[in-house]
């Protein structure tokens, strides 16, 4: 009787060690969720407004917005555990934000065929600052709780975000005429987001060095080396529908490789 006693107390503290290591894990998964969903929000209406309320891309604003609350309605559960329920709070606020902006310039460009340069500007400023934001509560949960991701998924998923931000500078640019008003903000220019994401996408590459991703990271290089080209020359022959679309795949093929590392 004592044995099994003892073993089933040991079970119970096996258990809620492995809750309380999970639940920080899950809430910076979700937190980067939310980053990469607001991020391709703003890209679809940078693509939305310069295709002339193109519909694909309006429900791709709708999806993405919807993907950002989903996860920040899963990471507010997750929040008091880590100590963060300010910092979640405060990004909601920053989100509803956002988002009464998005609308007012979606209806913008329902209603007059173009949007308010002014209000698309702070759009996308404001969504840079709660990105960031994100990323400190992200730092702050780590700190709060002593976990830590796989060294190897933070570098992954740094790598979707930078992606993610190309795009969307790489959008606003080739899709329309203000777009360097658009994205004025950015405090690098595409060609050194470019050199940047090559870089650590390089150095993945040698430390994964693994022939269980070979798949995953051949797939990512080849889509990247077409993207390139394409980034850093967004002035000759844009390609916005194609970058997006290889953007989507790259950022599902990070997902996917981080699984390896969790």
């Amino acid at each position: 009787m004592k044995l099994i006693n003892a073993i089933g107390i040991a079970f119970t503290l096996l258990l809620a060690s492995q809750l309380a290591t999970a639940s920080p894990q899950q809430l910076m998964d979700h937190l980067h969720t939310m980053r990469l969903a607001s991020t391709e929000a703003i890209t679809g209406f940078y693509m939305y407004s310069g295709l002339d309320a193109n519909r694909r891309y309006e429900r791709r604003i709708d999806v993405s917005q919807d993907r950002f609350e989903q996860a920040l309605e899963k990471a507010t559960q997750f929040a008091t555990l880590s100590q963060v329920n300010d910092e979640l709070e405060q990004i909601s606020q920053d989100w509803q934000r956002i988002k009464k902006l998005m609308t007012e310039n979606r209806n913008d460009m329902r209603n007059q065929g173009f949007p308010n340069v002014r209000l698309v500007d702070q759009m996308g400023r404001y969504n840079l600052d709660m990105v960031e934001s994100i990323g400190q509560t992200y730092e702050k949960v780590q700190t709060n709780s002593g976990v830590k991701p796989n060294p190897m998924v933070d570098r992954i998923r740094t790598l979707a975000l930078l992606m993610e931000e190309m795009t969307s500078q790489y959008s606003a640019r080739s899709t329309s005429n203000l777009g360097q008003v658009f994205v004025g903000f950015h405090n690098r220019t595409l060609a050194e987001m470019a050199d940047d994401f090559h870089a650590q996408l390089t150095e993945l590459q040698n430390l994964i060095n693994d022939p269980k991703t070979d798949n995953l990271m051949n797939s990512i290089n080849s889509k990247w080396r077409f993207l390139e080209r394409s980034v850093r020359n967004y002035n000759e022959n844009t390609v916005p529908f194609i970058v997006i679309s290889f953007n989507d795949r790259i950022i599902q093929d990070f997902a996917e490789l981080e699984t390896f590392f969790k």
